[in-house]
């Protein structure tokens, strides 16, 4: 139950930039975040991370049987955890740490680097979230979110409401 506060208090305190063009993985993060209690701590149990060893059904959530409509998110993201057990070591790395990384690059960015961070934060950047948030937790995901979205804004690579940057 610790956890599940903690990860309350830490996306109250998540800020997203309110100007921005929101992409489909904040779209998701808002809509986590305006979720009720008795809707997030579903969501929340689903989605941590969990002991490869141990296998979770849906069955084995006890407030799937009160939300009806969350047995087919609870599908889902078995599935997601499913894929994210399979992941490589190295895109493991690259999932926790490619803001770090991207943070150092020499500036200005060269062309390519800057066409290769777009595509990723308008097309990826969703499944990103899903294969971190199984990986290391919604914590980690808003960490790694705020730096990406602070080299962003910096870069001026993000779309304001309407335009584009």
């Amino acid at each position: 139950m610790e956890d599940f506060s903690n990860t309350v208090e830490t996306i109250s305190e998540c800020a997203i930039i309110p100007q921005l063009h929101l992409s489909p993985a904040f779209q998701a993060l808002q809509k986590f975040k305006s979720l009720p209690d008795f809707l997030m701590f579903p969501a929340f149990l689903a989605l941590r991370p969990q002991d490869h060893s141990a296998s979770i059904s849906p069955q084995d959530c006890p407030d799937i049987e009160v939300i009806h409509a969350m047995t087919a998110f609870v599908i889902f993201t078995t599935a997601a955890r499913e894929r994210s057990q399979s992941t490589s070591d190295a895109l493991k790395y690259a999932c926790q740490n490619w803001a770090v990384h991207l943070s150092r690059a020499q500036t200005p960015w060269s062309d390519a680097l800057e066409h290769i961070f777009k595509l990723f934060w308008n097309r990826y950047l969703l499944a990103w979230l899903e294969r971190q948030w199984c990986l290391k937790g919604l914590r980690s995901c808003l960490a790694v979110l705020s730096e990406g979205q602070k080299i962003a804004k910096e870069h001026h690579l993000i779309e304001v409401a309407g335009s584009q940057v």
